[in-house]
């Protein structure tokens, strides 16, 4: 446990199950290191899963559906990296809790690693379904018995890991706070539910 602290660690190992460690040593350090690389896998994969949720497939060809994540995901996972930063950090201190939002910038960052790893996991699916991760239509998935049980086999897997996101996010939110994970993560609803409510009013206006 001693050469754990000797370093900064690779947080692509070390996220899974010292969140908390590893956040503690970047902010030591003042790290910014993978941060940006996370964001931008995690934003990517996150537009994909839009992609697939609203099959886009039905308006939009394959090939620009992959462009268009490429072009705009990164965008979104900074975005939301940037976004969420602030969210906790403004709902901390309203609640009296003491953190920076430079810090809280590291540890949303890192949190991103179990996103940002189901990113080869994407490229399979990509490669074995095509269009069809994009589309209600799958005569190819349909006619196959080992697809199909592939591709649910992938959806388990990405619930488990966005899953386990979420306990990641908590872990980190907390250290940053030196609180309990329990109460990062009541943080954490506190300020989704609170930017869901605002997006609302704010789309009055547009809609």
């Amino acid at each position: 446990m001693n050469s754990f602290y000797q370093e900064i660690p690779n947080p692509w190992f070390t996220m899974w199950r010292h969140p908390r460690e590893t956040v503690r040593m970047y902010l030591q350090a003042g790290s910014g290191k993978w941060l940006w690389i996370l964001a931008i896998l995690a934003g990517i994969k996150l537009f994909l899963d839009n992609a697939d949720a609203q099959n886009v497939g039905d308006r939009i060809a394959f090939g620009n559906i992959i462009l268009l994540s490429l072009v705009f995901g990164p965008l979104v996972g900074i975005f939301y990296w940037y976004l969420f930063s602030g969210l906790f950090t403004l709902t901390g201190q309203i609640l009296g809790l003491s953190g920076r939002w430079s810090d809280m910038r590291r540890a949303v960052g890192l949190s991103f690693v179990p996103l940002a790893s189901l990113m080869p996991f994407w490229v399979i699916k990509l490669v074995l379904f095509g269009s069809e991760v994009f589309t209600p239509w799958t005569p190819v998935l349909d006619s196959s018995l080992w697809l199909l049980l592939l591709i649910v086999l992938f959806y388990l897997v990405d619930l488990v890991i966005g899953g386990w996101y979420l306990v990641t996010l908590s872990r980190s939110v907390a250290e940053v706070y030196e609180c309990s994970a329990w109460l990062a993560f009541a943080l954490i609803l506190l300020s989704s539910v609170v930017f869901s409510v605002v997006l609302s009013f704010v789309l009055l206006f547009f809609v």
